[in-house]
């Protein structure tokens, strides 16, 4: 499993330098002077680092053979660096990653979030099925409780006490309880 950390390690090291490839490729463009739009992967290395290409060019050609830099790996340079660097490095990064297979907790952990999401649905159909009118409006405020609250506040109607809020003040709560108690509200008023 080292190994497989190491090419998970590795396959975001490209990436990174896939996304360095890609911002750098404006480099070629500042120097030349325009150019096109794709800037292969030699174009960027000759103006990064000149030296480094024409010597690599050198040892291919006596050291291997003439024929793999030419034909084939000027081929591959043509590409642009970003795609050279990005896919090798996406595709190691995604089928090396640690942690890919699921645990029977983890397993039971989706399938109980995917549940939740087929949730409304299935209670949907169960209304459907049970007869419930989708055009019915069950949202209508239910007033059937109106008459437990009186001038004073919320009073239970079986109750023995009623519960008084005063949110007015002490002039607004006496109003109230005159006119509870059935009094006459004009009395103290000259």
């Amino acid at each position: 499993m080292p190994a497989m950390k190491v090419l998970f390690y590795l396959g975001w090291l490209l990436l990174a330098l896939a996304f360095a490839a890609g911002a750098a490729a404006v480099v070629p463009r500042a120097i030349t002077g325009g150019g096109g739009f794709v800037v292969s992967a030699y174009d960027l290395w000759y103006a990064a680092w000149p030296g480094s290409l024409i010597t690599t060019q050198i040892k291919i050609e006596r050291n291997l053979a003439p024929w793999l830099w030419d034909p084939l790996l000027v081929t591959v340079l043509s590409a642009p660096a970003w795609l050279l660097l990005g896919l090798p490095g996406g595709l190691l990064a995604w089928h090396t990653r640690p942690n890919r297979e699921m645990s029977a907790a983890e397993r039971d952990d989706l399938a109980k979030q995917e549940e939740s999401f087929r949730l409304y649905d299935r209670l949907t159909r169960e209304a459907r099925e049970a007869g419930i009118d989708e055009a019915e409006d069950d949202q209508l405020p239910d007033h059937r409780s109106h008459d437990v609250i009186d001038g004073r506040g919320a009073t239970a109607p079986d109750s023995e006490y009623d519960l008084t809020v005063d949110l007015a003040g002490d002039e607004e709560a006496a109003y109230a309880d005159k006119l509870v108690d059935g009094g006459d509200i004009d009395a103290d008023k000259p």
